[in-house]
């Protein structure tokens, strides 16, 4: 018997033309030959605007997780990277991962991961919130992470890429009581308490901290930033696409949906809670949405 060599066949690119998301992942890999196939296909599913994100719905002590597409519905995964691991920022198909004190970048469809150096300053995670400026592989990306402390002091922990340790930064009068989304825009981080209206700034360049409040547009010409929040009839959509059992609580990372006829969305924050169940015995889940991207990083880029 002669063997046969599947990795150069000449209907590749047919093939994979004709394959659905989930699909396309599983024959990317197969082989790098395989894998280089693909590349024309997966551009296309990257390119396509206003497209609604996927998520990634994990927990527990074990590399199990949901993955929920746009229209192919859920599908098991094994990801050994989200066992033990809290989302706190979603961005363009990046992940920022906290587990056992530190921090990485992680993409969930290529398996992309690049390490944030020392240990974060706290070595739990309740009710945190990051965004970050840029992906994790551009000289410009800046990442913010913001929560509260007893004190009701918000504390801001900062780090550029680059540098070895995290800036504090801390706010003390009239914080926001619970941060419910959050973005970059234009060399700034915006986190946003949306029942009150209230918003916490952050300059990049000067350092500087500051409390606001958020007001709307009545007209076109009224000045405003590129962004909006969901609606209540988007994020029941969204909770939807999620196909939990009733009792099931669910802790959330958001994350922002480029759109190009409209301000970009921000989907919500929800930290419900980040242990396996919580003290009345209901099961709590974590979730992240995200954009479906593809990055390669070398084995072993720093950040």
């Amino acid at each position: 018997m002669t063997s046969r060599d599947w990795t150069h066949l000449p209907l590749l690119p047919s093939i994979v033309d004709r394959l659905g998301l989930i699909d396309l992942l599983r024959f990317r890999a197969v082989c790098k030959d395989w894998n280089s196939a693909s590349f024309a296909a997966t551009a296309e599913i990257e390119a396509i605007p206003d497209q609604e994100p996927w998520c990634l719905i994990y927990g527990g002590n074990n590399s199990e997780c949901s993955l929920i597409t746009e229209s192919d519905g859920k599908h098991t995964i094994y990801i050994p990277e989200m066992n033990g691991a809290t989302c706190l920022a979603s961005s363009q198909g990046w992940l920022l991962l906290f587990r056992e004190g530190s921090m990485f970048f992680f993409c969930p469809l290529s398996g992309a991961k690049i390490d944030l150096p020392g240990p974060f300053p706290h070595t739990a995670i309740n009710d945190h919130v990051a965004v970050f400026s840029a992906p994790p592989t551009s000289k410009d990306c800046v990442v913010a992470v913001v929560s509260r402390t007893e004190t009701e002091t918000l504390e801001l922990h900062m780090i550029d890429r680059g540098a070895t340790a995290w800036t504090e930064h801390k706010l003390a009068s009239m914080v926001p009581t619970k941060i419910q989304y959050a973005a970059h825009y234009n060399g700034g981080f915006y986190f946003f308490d949306y029942k009150s209206d209230s918003m916490v700034y952050m300059s990049i360049e000067k350092r500087q901290l500051r409390l606001g409040k958020v007001r709307y547009m009545k007209s076109a010409k009224d000045k405003s930033i590129p962004l909006r929040f969901s609606t209540n009839s988007e994020k029941e959509n969204m909770k939807k696409r999620l196909g939990l059992e009733d009792g099931v609580q669910v802790s959330i990372c958001g994350t922002v949906v480029s759109c190009e006829s409209s301000a970009d969305k921000m989907v919500p924050y929800e930290n419900t809670g980040v242990g396996a169940d919580d003290a009345e015995g209901r099961q709590i889940v974590k979730a992240a949405w995200f954009q479906p991207r593809f990055h390669r990083v070398s084995q072993n880029q720093s950040w």
